[in-house]
């Protein structure tokens, strides 16, 4: 119990004879953006863009980096900076879903309709942490309508991921995907926990400490050490792109060349 069935334990299965086990079904999982900023990709060409528009680079590595946990996903699309849009989409997600994913609102403007929404329709247990990048990341839970044949005093799991790109993947990849995991029956406290780090050494410099535990990305080199992305700034997509590890910095620490620094291998964050 509590582990992937790979194709040696389906051999091992039908070699006693089972015709069939009982598994964990896969989480069902509804996604949606919120910000009128937002534009999809064709909608509009980029020379036509209106100041503050953006595309809606979340909705696609969101929907896929779910996929790839195994999850059956209802892709809600974009919800508008309304309060009554937001607890619509909310209560809709809820009452079939065992889990919502939500990308931007959740910090402190006054169109970030996430966190009144959900303490209407439940509880908000978390709302930003020490991290960077995603600070603005929350945790709650929604009630589901008993009417829509959810069981009475059922709730769906609530999550809120940062608008920004780079917090949104990596605050998916560190604290969503242990959450995907538990739902599917993974017990194993080593799983549901960060990959092992591998102390390598750092061929740049970070000579301001922030106050945050800092996850930083980074690319081994041919040397054995690893280098640093030039622009960390958590709009800015490329760095994900080319890295292959997460400095995972505590707080308060600056870093010199050739000190060792603890990588978390981002192939293992997404195995």
């Amino acid at each position: 119990r509590g582990q992937r069935l790979n194709p040696a334990a389906l051999g091992m299965a039908a070699s006693l004879g089972l015709a069939r086990l009982d598994v964990v079904a896969r989480p069902r999982v509804a996604l949606f953006s919120t910000g009128d900023e937002l534009v999809m990709p064709g909608d509009v060409p980029p020379q036509d863009m209106k100041p503050g528009a953006i595309y809606n680079s979340n909705r696609f590595f969101l929907r896929e980096l779910l996929h790839r946990f195994g999850c059956e996903v209802s892709d809600l699309g974009i919800v508008p900076d309304r309060r009554d849009a937001t607890l619509a989409a909310l209560k809709t997600a809820a009452d079939h879903h065992d889990l919502i994913l939500t990308s931007g609102g959740v910090s402190v403007g006054e169109e970030d309709h996430i966190k009144p929404a959900v303490q209407a329709l439940g509880s908000l247990d978390l709302w930003q942490i020490a991290m960077k990048p995603g600070k603005p990341f929350a945790y709650g839970t929604v009630r589901r309508d008993a009417g829509a044949g959810a069981a009475a005093g059922s709730v769906s799991h609530f999550i809120g991921l940062p608008g920004n790109p780079v917090s949104s993947y990596v605050t998916f990849l560190l604290l969503v995907r242990p959450v995907l995991l538990r739902l599917q029956g993974v017990l194993d406290t080593a799983v549901l926990g960060l990959p092992p780090a591998v102390p390598l050494r750092a061929d740049f410099a970070l000579p301001r400490a922030d106050k945050r535990r800092e996850f930083l990305r980074v690319r081994r080199n041919a040397s054995g050490g690893v280098d640093l992305f030039p622009n960390q700034s958590s709009g800015v997509l490329t760095s994900v792109v080319w890295a292959d590890g997460l400095v995972d910095n505590p707080s308060g620490r600056t870093i010199a060349p050739g000190d060792a620094v603890n990588v978390i291998a981002l192939s293992d964050l997404l195995a």
